[in-house]
C-alpha cells in the first residue's frame, strides 16, 4: 500500500477511513519503518496521527540500535506490547505541552483523579486542587438548576489574565490561564481542541485495555 501510493502521488498514504474504522500510517525514512493504526473513525486524523507518532517514536527509542540488522522475526519485537498502554497514557503530556505554546497561554495543567499529572510550570498543587475542587463543585451547584452537566467554566482571575476549567472525564480537568485581549478567542478554541484531544487519549488506554483482558 505505502509503495503503491508513492509510486502513484509521489508521497506515501497517511489516512484510510473506512465506514467504522480508520488505519492512520506514519513512517521514519531513518529507520526503515512505519506505525499502521486501526482505531475508530472519531478519532480523527489529527489525533490519531500524533498518537502513531508518538508509538514510533516509543518503538524506535527501544528497538532503533537493532532496525539496521538484517533476518528479523516479529518475536525480536514483542516485549514492545507491554509498553503500548503506557504510551498512549503518556500522550497526554505532550498534548498539554502543545497548548501551552499558544500564544497568550500563559499555564495549563491536567488534574487527574485528584492529582496534578501534568503542568506546563511550577504549581502549588495543594493550593490549586484546593481551589479546582471547590470551583467544580461550584459549577456543578450552579449548572444542576437547568439541568445540565459542567462542561467548562471561566473566571476572571485578574486584570490580564482569565482561568478556564474545562471537564474531561469524570473528575479530571485542565486547567488553563491564559491572557485576555486579541488573542483570548483563538486560545479557547485551542482549549476546546485540547480537551478533545485529552478525551480521546484518556479512553483509548481504558477501550484498548477492555480488548485485551
Amino acid at each position: 500500500m505505502l509503495e503503491f501510493s508513492n509510486k502513484a502521488s509521489g508521497a506515501p498514504v497517511s489516512y484510510i477511513q473506512m465506514s467504522s474504522v480508520a488505519v492512520t500510517v506514519v513512517t521514519n525514512d531513518k529507520h526503515k519503518v512505519f506505525c499502521a493504526m486501526f482505531h475508530d473513525t472519531t478519532d480523527g486524523a489529527s489525533f490519531s496521527a500524533f498518537v502513531a507518532q508518538e508509538l514510533l517514536a516509543a518503538f524506535i527509542a527501544q528497538h532503533g540500535d537493532e532496525l539496521g540488522n538484517m533476518g528479523h522475526n516479529l518475536r525480536d519485537f514483542h516485549r514492545f506490547q507491554y509498553r503500548i498502554l503506557s504510551v498512549i497514557r503518556e500522550s497526554v503530556k505532550p498534548i498539554v505541552r502543545k497548548l501551552q505554546k499558544q500564544r497568550g497561554i500563559l499555564k495549563a495543567m491536567l488534574v487527574v483523579d485528584g492529582a496534578v499529572t501534568c503542568a506546563t510550570g511550577d504549581v502549588d498543587p495543594i493550593g490549586v486542587l484546593a481551589n479546582l475542587q471547590a470551583l467544580v463543585n461550584s459549577s456543578i451547584d450552579m449548572m444542576s438548576f437547568s439541568g445540565d452537566g459542567v462542561s467548562s467554566m471561566t473566571i476572571q482571575s485578574g486584570r490580564n489574565s482569565c482561568i478556564q476549567v474545562s471537564v474531561v472525564e469524570g473528575n479530571d480537568a485542565l486547567v488553563v490561564v491564559y491572557k485576555k485581549g486579541a488573542q483570548a478567542s483563538k486560545n479557547t478554541v485551542a482549549i476546546e481542541e485540547c480537551v478533545r484531544a485529552l478525551r480521546h487519549g484518556t479512553n483509548c488506554p481504558d477501550l484498548l485495555q477492555q480488548c485485551l483482558d
